[in-house]
């Protein structure tokens, strides 16, 4: 019964791997089925209630039979779609189980087993910065969890003292930060295979962009409201402004809905645009690869086996979806660098308002170029117009609506607007989805984008050329104001932790090979062999001469240490000593002599100092070294005499 010991290496050992196997069990929340999850945490409760009470009315056998028949009906839902979440309800259910029997050792080493499988499990659906500290939580217990079941098993139900506790622990501590960092050479060395178990049984879920098959009239003012992060760019100036991030281009209109152009596959361009720079994408489970307009060619693709081309609409795609993050090298232009047939972007759907032509054919009257067409369309949204995430309700055309009653909306509005205008006065016009602006993170050195910046504008075909007119009026959604400093903070180290550590691949360690090799030829070469050996022999002086001052300082220091080491040395000079003598030693050779109390003085000091509990004070120090100096009178004239 652990209630009669408590403070025993027995219950100190009980608590320890009950507090380490219910992290395994909390682990699992979010993978196991909440019914089960819950069921098997109470029994694990009621367990650790009974072992506390030293009762165990549950018979082995029963419990055991309990568990391999659980065991099989929970394995028999096992499937390639679901192949973890069985095994989590074994597991679960093996911890339950073994938390309601009488405990011997090797019962305690099975729930730390257990507890580990479950932690386990857990890593194949959350990798995130989060689970770090379980990870790191579970290993520091299970390790001092284990230190103690060896104490346990020497001195059972014995009551030891607060030190031997605390000097236990220490060692726990000690042999966990052994261990973490003899396995880092492992985590970089050992080999890894392309496609990461947790990518393969992963269960996946889309990101909520509203950018992919179709654009309805209010879906992204809905996703303006949401901070989730798209993707994070490098090598971008910090001084970026508003930047236009192309994804998705739209042809044709309906009823409030733009539909997606039909894409083509088209061969990237050779080469590089005019600035090139990394992304790193968030999964959504979509072929869409946002770049910042206009986007050229992909130089190289990390994390994911996939292809990269150009779709129409001169915007990027990876020919599998992106299941993971993936970082992705991309280089842009100034320009489209794709020139399409304009003809299919004049068409205007049979139901237009008559108002909107109205509008239109008042826009164009007069106008002599197709680009002052553009302007004046423009310079009509620029007054009397407002930006509006909280639409009003309405009946009819919601264009219509909004061009000549509320004038309020978001940039689907605005977007949607001025394409049909311009098509309704003979200019080619097209949406384009994607985010317009981006967050600079000085904490990690990239721009975040978020789905706060979802944005859509027009592209229209001007004298030969596909030109950006975006009429929205400027604006900052609120989500984005939101954004903290701490916001930055951590996600800069979110992404640290998945660049680094979860996103550590097989092509990055093949990288850190060819860098490794190459460092170790150049340096294998004779002039750098030459420089190498001269700095090591600096730094081998540099170390000898600190050492020599260092030791220099320490015996020149007036202790009564050094006092009797300089004694002894002068006696042992003399014949009248060896060197390493005991103090009984030295005042048995010294008896007899003239400067016996001189020497008697000294070694009663250091004797003092080294074996009893009082202090030997400055001035009384200081004392010993005058009698040294009358030692080294006294000798030299005996010599003389």
């Amino acid at each position: 019964m652990l209630a009669r010991y408590p403070y025993s290496a027995r219950a100190v050992t009980y608590l320890l791997v009950h507090l380490t196997s219910l992290v395994g069990v909390l682990s699992l929340w979010n993978v196991a089925e909440t019914t089960y999850f819950f069921l098997f945490l109470l029994v694990y409760l009621i367990g650790i209630y009974l072992d506390f009470k030293g009762v165990h009315p549950v018979r082995r056998f029963f419990l055991n039979f309990l568990g391999v028949s659980l065991t099989f009906y929970f394995l028999y839902f096992l499937s390639l779609e679901d192949l973890l979440r069985p095994f989590s309800h074994v597991v679960l259910l093996l911890l339950a189980i073994k938390s309601l029997e009488d405990k011997k050792p090797r019962d305690l080493y099975q729930l730390l087993l257990l507890s580990l499988f479950a932690v386990s499990i857990s890593t194949a659906y959350n990798l995130s910065l989060s689970f770090l500290l379980v990870f790191v939580l579970h290993s520091l217990l299970g390790v001092t969890a284990l230190v103690f079941l060896n104490l346990y098993r020497k001195v059972g139900s014995k009551s030891l003292s607060w030190e031997d506790y605390r000097r236990y622990a220490l060692t726990s501590l000690a042999l966990f930060f052994s261990v973490a960092l003899f396995t880092l050479p492992f985590f970089f060395f050992l080999p890894r295979t392309q496609t990461p178990l947790f990518d393969l049984i992963s269960r996946g879920g889309d990101l909520k962009t509203g950018l992919a098959e179709s654009v309805v009239l209010g879906k992204v003012g809905e996703i303006q409201e949401d901070n989730t992060v798209v993707l994070r760019a490098y090598g971008l100036p910090s001084t970026l402004r508003e930047p236009y991030w192309r994804a998705v281009v739209f042809d044709t209109y309906s009823r409030g809905t733009w539909l997606k152009v039909k894409e083509e596959r088209i061969p990237l361009p050779k080469g590089e645009g005019s600035i090139t720079y990394t992304l790193v994408v968030t999964p959504t489970f979509e072929r869409i690869l946002p770049a910042l307009d206009y986007p050229y060619s992909v130089l190289g693709v990390e994390g994911i086996k996939a292809q990269a081309y150009m779709a129409t609409g001169n915007t990027l795609r990876l020919d599998r979806n992106i299941d993971r993050a993936v970082r992705v090298v991309v280089s842009s232009s100034d320009k489209l660098p794709l020139v399409e047939d304009p003809e299919p972007y004049l068409q205007v759907p049979k139901d237009v308002s008559s108002n909107i032509v109205k509008l239109a054919n008042k826009l164009s009257q007069g106008a002599r170029t197709e680009m002052e067409k553009v302007e004046r369309v423009v310079a009509h949204f620029s007054e009397g117009y407002q930006y509006s995430l909280k639409l009003e309700k309405y009946e009819g055309d919601p264009l219509d609506y909004f061009l000549f009653v509320s004038k309020k909306g978001n940039c689907e509005y605005y977007a949607s607007a001025t394409a049909l205008i311009l098509r309704l006065m003979g200019v080619p016009a097209r949406l384009v989805g994607g985010y317009r602006g981006a967050l600079w993170n000085a904490y990690g050195g990239y721009h975040i984008v978020t789905n706060s910046m979802a944005h859509v504008w027009v592209e229209a075909y001007v004298e030969g050329r596909w030109v950006r007119v975006d009429t929205t009026p400027p604006y900052v959604a609120p989500a984005v104001r939101k954004i903290s400093t701490f916001a930055l903070l951590r996600d800069a180290f979110v992404t640290f932790w998945h660049s680094y550590i979860v996103g550590y691949s097989s092509e990055k360690q093949v990288k850190l090979f060819k860098s490794i090799g190459k460092g170790i030829r150049a340096e294998l070469k004779v002039k750098n062999l030459q420089k190498r050996f001269l700095q090591v022999f600096q730094w081998l002086l540099v170390g000898v001469t600190l050492y020599l001052l260092v030791y220099s300082l320490f015996k020149l220091r007036k202790t009564p240490e050094n006092l009797y080491l300089r004694t002894v040395d002068l006696l042992s000079r003399e014949g009248v000593v060896e060197r390493g003598a005991l103090p009984e030693e030295v005042l048995s050779a010294c008896k007899g002599r003239t400067y016996y109390p001189l020497v008697k003085f000294i070694l009663s000091l250091y004797q003092r100092h080294k074996y009893s509990p009082y202090r030997v004070y400055p001035d009384e120090v200081r004392e010993g070294y005058r009698a040294l100096r009358l030692l080294k009178e006294s000798i030299r004239s005996a010599r003389r005499s």
